[in-house]
């Protein structure tokens, strides 16, 4: 564990994360309180990136996709799946600009099945993307 805690990502990378596990979370909602409680932590993720991207001056998420994701609560949403479909590729789509990266889709899949392989635990998707980082790099 010693190595995983020496693993830095950037500030770009973390959003890049947190845009991409919140994809997945609306994704998979099943039911309505886990689609409202993916919606939410959905905003909470795209107000914080905003921000940040506002005061670093980063190209991305740029103000259109910014502005389409925070009016997409759970009264935008309500009976459109495609307006949440749109939403979820938004998120994919500005993932991959701010992970700049190739490998950024192969390391998703891989942090997945780990996710999928040690019981679907919550609160872990940094340290499965990282575990996925690894071996992707060392192989």
């Amino acid at each position: 564990m010693a190595s995983l805690n020496s693993e830095r990502l950037t500030l770009a990378e973390t959003g890049a994360l947190a845009l991409d596990e919140a994809a997945r979370e609306l994704d998979k909602a099943s039911d309505t309180a886990s689609f409202l409680k993916a919606l939410e932590r959905n905003q909470r993720v795209w107000r914080t990136l905003a921000h940040i991207a506002m005061s670093r001056a980063w190209q991305f998420p740029n103000e259109r996709q910014v502005a389409y994701a925070l009016s997409t609560d759970s009264q935008g949403a309500k009976g459109s799946d495609d307006r949440i479909n749109t939403l979820i590729d938004i998120n994919r789509e500005v993932s991959d600009l701010l992970a700049h990266g190739d490998d950024i889709a192969r390391i998703r899949e891989r942090a997945y099945a780990i996710w999928e392989n040690r019981g679907q635990p919550q609160g872990q998707d940094l340290e499965h993307w990282l575990l996925a980082e690894m071996e992707l790099s060392s192989g």
